[in-house]
């Protein structure tokens, strides 16, 4: 990796019943699967991908868990927690977002999100940014009728949610477009509202390609958009719903006969 890494999880906010009851925790970053907390999960696999530089944003009951990670102190909502923890880790030019609900998130997939990113930048400065896709078949290859939200483009269907990166000064040139877009993050129609009306219609009547979703992207946030379109399938499941977590208790993740 030839750029000064660091990671933000940001592992706020809390969920509410019947999910709450069913985790045993309003915490999803605290969900125990495998006997393991997700958020410990996911910071083996981000120390074994290599990153030492990681910032933990959540409530004080989350820092006990925060082992190896600056802890802090979660805010009022998503971005602000972005926003804090990019700035609990100064010098750090290239940040890797990952949520707390991805209990089968490891670090070969990291390292295969952050590889794409580095060799499409091949170098280059300035304001980027990037996300981590699956295709949505190679999703439900390894967890079969796992339905969920995904991406639908006139040249495939992806999964998203489990792989963000940004340049520093990117998503701090940002921010106030990412705090729009944050809250429209499960709601597809929301996000292209913000976008603009003729990509929304594209992209609901499936014409809008993966190429043009790039090219619009980088127009909204004028910077360089970037695309890893073959991320691990494994790291896209997340923990929404009762139903979701209590399939994911059950499997055994990479590397399983699922």
């Amino acid at each position: 990796m030839g750029r000064d890494w660091g990671v933000v999880i940001p592992a706020g906010g809390l969920v509410k019943d019947p999910l709450a009851s069913a985790l045993g925790t309003p915490r999803k970053a605290l969900a125990m699967i495998g006997g393991e907390a997700c958020l410990s999960r996911t910071l083996d696999a981000v120390k074994q991908a290599g990153f030492n530089r990681i910032a933990v944003v959540s409530g004080e009951d989350v820092r006990p868990y925060a082992d190896g990670a600056v802890f802090v102190p979660e805010g009022s909502g998503q971005m602000e927690n972005a926003l804090a923890g990019v700035e609990a880790l100064p010098g750090c030019d290239s940040i890797l977002f990952l949520p707390a609900d991805t209990p089968f998130l490891h670090a070969e997939a990291i390292r295969h999100f952050v590889d794409g990113v580095e060799r499409q930048l091949a170098g280059g400065q300035g304001k980027w940014f990037s996300a981590g896709l699956c295709p949505y078949q190679e999703f439900l290859k390894v967890l079969p009728g796992f339905e969920h939200p995904h991406i639908r483009l006139a040249d495939g269907d992806y999964m998203s949610g489990a792989f963000f990166a940004t340049s520093r000064e990117g998503f701090l040139d940002a921010v106030e477009q990412f705090k729009g877009f944050s809250k429209s993050r499960k709601s597809q129609v929301g996000m292209l509202l913000r976008i603009g009306l003729w990509p929304m219609a594209k992209y609901l009547l499936h014409r809008m390609t993966l190429e043009e979703g790039i090219r619009v992207l980088s127009k909204v946030f004028s910077g360089t958009g970037i695309v890893v379109p073959d991320c691990d399938p494994w790291a896209m499941a997340d923990i929404d719903t009762v139903d979701e977590y209590r399939r994911l208790a059950t499997e055994s993740g990479p590397g399983s006969s699922a």
